[in-house]
C-alpha cells in the first residue's frame, strides 16, 4: 500500500470513528433529555395531587341588607384560610368601591371558592 492509498484509509476509519462517537453521544444526550423530562414531570405531578382538590373561583350576587357592612359581607363570604380583609379589597375592587360604605338595597358582585 503506497502513501496515498494509507492516508485515504487512515482517513476512512477516522471518519468512521468520529461518525461512532457522535451516534453514541445523540443517543446518550436523547437519554437525558428523556429522563430529565420524566424526572421533571414527576416533581409537577406531586406538587399538583398534594391532597387537595383545586379551588375554583366564582361570583354571586348579593343583596345588601339593611345593618350589612361591607366586612360583614366578605367574613360570610370567604374562604377558610382567607383574610377578611384581602375579601374586602377584592369586593371593593370588582364593584368600583372606593370606601367601605354601602346602602341597603343594593346588589354587590361578591367571589367565592369551591372545590368545583
Amino acid at each position: 500500500m503506497n502513501k496515498s492509498e494509507r492516508r485515504i484509509w487512515n482517513n476512512r476509519i477516522r471518519r468512521q470513528k468520529q461518525l461512532s462517537r457522535n451516534k453514541r453521544l445523540a443517543f446518550f444526550t436523547a437519554c437525558l433529555i428523556i429522563t430529565v423530562s420524566f424526572t421533571a414531570g414527576g416533581f409537577r405531578a406531586n406538587a399538583e395531587s398534594d391532597g387537595k382538590a383545586p379551588m375554583f373561583k366564582y361570583y354571586k350576587s348579593v343583596l345588601i341588607d339593611s345593618g350589612d357592612t361591607l366586612w360583614s359581607i366578605a367574613a360570610e363570604n370567604k374562604t377558610s384560610g382567607m383574610d377578611t380583609e384581602d375579601v374586602v379589597e377584592e369586593i371593593k375592587k370588582m364593584n368600583g368601591l372606593r370606601s367601605d360604605s354601602i346602602t341597603a338595597g343594593n346588589y354587590l358582585i361578591v367571589p367565592y371558592y369551591s372545590h368545583g
